[in-house]
C-alpha cells in the first residue's frame, strides 16, 4: 500500500516528520546517514503530493504517522540504492529476461495467479518484503535479509491486529508475493498515493506525467533485487499490477520481451468491490471517508484506464496479450498457468504443479475472513457501470462468456 502502509514505520516513530519536502528529505538522510538521492526528479512529485497530503487528504493522527512515516521508508530506499549502485555499477547490467507479467483490473483474479504461479522453484517471487524495502538494512549479511522480512511482519501483522477489514479484502502477508506497485511508489508519480489518500490535486498532476519515470524505477529495482540474489539464472519475474492496463506501451517498452496476461471480470463486480477496498484503506488514515465520492472516482479512474488499454490494444498483434476469465482462474488455476507456461516458452515441471496445489490448499478463498458490499453504498448499480464500460464489456466480458 505504499506510503499508507508502513505501520512498522510509523509504530517506531511516535512523533510524526511534518509533511513538507526538506523534513522528509533531512529525515531519510537522517535515518540512513546518507545525502545522494541521485537524480532529483522525483522532487516535484513528492512536492505536489505533500502539499495535497497536507491541505486535502484530511489525515487523522495515524494517518499522518502512516504516511509520513511511508515516505521516509521510500526515501530511505532512493538513498540506499544510489549508494549501492555508485559502489556496485554492475548492478544496471542484470537483465530482467522474459518477466510474466499479469495485469487487469482490480479484483480480477491478477493477485491469486501471481500467488500461486510464483510458488514455483523456478521463478524469481516478488514477496511483499521485498517491494516495501529493495534495499538491504545496515549491516544486513549477502543471503539473509532477516530484519527486512521481520519488518514485512510487522507490517502485516499490525494490518493483520488494527485493520481486519482491509486484510479480508487484499491480504498482504510478507513472506507471500504481492504487486511492483509498491516499488513503482518510489518514483513519487504513482496513482497508489491516490488511492489509499484523498489527494485529488495529485491525480490531476500524474495523469499528465510522462509514466516512464515511475516504470524506470521499477526496472532499476528489480535488476538491484536480482543482483542480491546472485543474478536472473533463468528465473523470470512474476509480477502483478492492475496499473499496468493504462500504461501497456511504456510496460512494453521496458519489459519488451515479456509475457502479458490480462484478466478480466465484469465491472458490475470490480467496481464496488475495488471502491470496498479502497474505502478500507482510506479510512486507515482519515476519519472524513465519503463512500459516494470513492464509488465516483473509483468508476471514472478505472474507466478511462480501460479506455487507454483498448486503444493501445488497436496497435498490438493479437497475439501479444493473453486474455483470461476470472472464472477460469477461479475453477482451474493450474490450467491457467499451463497455457501462460506454454505462451512463454517455460517446462511446467511437477514440482511446480505440486507446490501450485499446496498453495491453493494453505490459501483457500476468503483465508482472512469475509466481508460485504453493496455497488449501492459507493453510488452505483449495474446500468451507471455497464454504461461507463460498454465497449469492454462487449469485447471481453460478453464475448468472454
Amino acid at each position: 500500500m505504499g506510503n499508507s502502509t508502513d505501520e512498522a514505520t510509523a509504530t517506531a516513530a511516535p512523533t510524526p516528520v511534518p509533511l513538507f519536502v526538506d523534513d522528509l528529505l533531512a529525515a531519510a538522510s537522517g535515518a540512513t546517514g546518507l545525502t545522494d538521492f541521485g537524480d532529483r526528479q522525483f522532487v516535484k512529485g513528492l512536492t505536489t503530493l505533500t502539499d495535497a497530503l497536507r491541505s486535502e487528504a484530511r489525515l487523522n493522527a495515524m494517518g499522518h504517522l502512516m504516511v509520513s512515516g511511508g515516505l521516509i521508508r521510500l526515501l530511505s530506499n532512493r538513498l540506499r540504492y544510489q549508494r549501492d549502485v555508485t559502489q556496485h555499477p554492475e548492478i544496471r547490467d542484470e537483465k530482467i529476461a522474459a518477466p510474466i507479467i499479469i495485469l487487469g483490473l482490480p479484483r480480477t483474479g491478477t493477485s491469486k495467479l501471481q500467488r500461486v504461479m510464483s510458488a514455483d522453484p523456478t521463478v524469481q517471487r516478488l514477496e511483499f518484503w521485498r517491494t516495501i524495502n529493495p534495499a538491504p538494512f545496515p549491516g544486513e549479511e549477502p543471503g539473509n535479509p532477516k530484519a527486512r522480512i521481520e519488518a514485512g511482519l510487522l507490517v502485516e501483522n499490525t494490518l493483520s491486529t488494527m485493520f481486519p477489514g482491509w486484510m479480508a479484502r487484499h491480504p498482504m502477508e510478507a513472506l507471500e508475493p504481492d504487486e511492483e506497485l509498491h516499488i513503482m511508489d518510489m518514483s513519487f508519480e504513482c496513482v497508489i498515493s491516490w488511492l489509499f489518500s484523498r489527494v485529488p490535486s495529485f491525480y490531476t498532476y500524474i495523469n499528465q506525467c510522462d509514466p516512464h519515470p515511475t516504470y524506470n524505477i521499477l526496472h532499476a529495482m528489480l535488476q538491484y533485487l536480482q543482483w542480491q540474489d546472485g543474478g536472473g539464472r533463468g528465473r523470470p519475474w512474476i509480477m502483478k499490477s492492475p496499473v499496468h492496463i493504462g500504461a501497456l506501451p511504456t510496460l512494453i517498452e521496458t519489459f519488451p520481451d515479456a509475457t502479458i496476461v490480462h484478466c478480466h471480470r465484469d465491472p458490475r463486480k470490480v467496481i464496488p468491490s475495488f471502491a470496498s477496498l479502497i474505502e478500507e484503506g482510506r479510512k486507515m488514515g482519515s476519519d472524513s471517508v465519503d463512500p459516494l465520492e470513492i464509488g465516483r472516482d473509483m468508476l471514472n479512474h478505472w474507466g478511462d484506464q480501460i479506455d487507454r488499454n483498448l486503444k493501445a490494444r488497436e496497435s498490438l498483434p493479437a497475439s501479444r496479450i493473453m486474455d483470461v476469465q476470472f472464472e477460469e482462474i477461479m475453477k482451474d488455476d493450474v490450467g491457467v498457468i499451463r497455457r501462460i507456461y506454454q505462451r512463454a516458452g517455460r517446462t511446467l515441471t511437477p514440482e511446480a504443479i505440486a507446490a501450485f496445489k499446496d498453495y491453493d490448499a494453505r490459501r483457500p478463498d476468503k483465508h482472512w475472513g469475509q466481508y460485504e458490499y453493496t455497488a449501492e453504498q459507493y453510488g452505483l448499480n449495474d446500468a451507471i457501470i455497464d454504461e461507463r464500460f460498454e465497449e469492454y464489456r462487449k469485447r471481453f466480458i460478453t464475448a468472454g462468456k
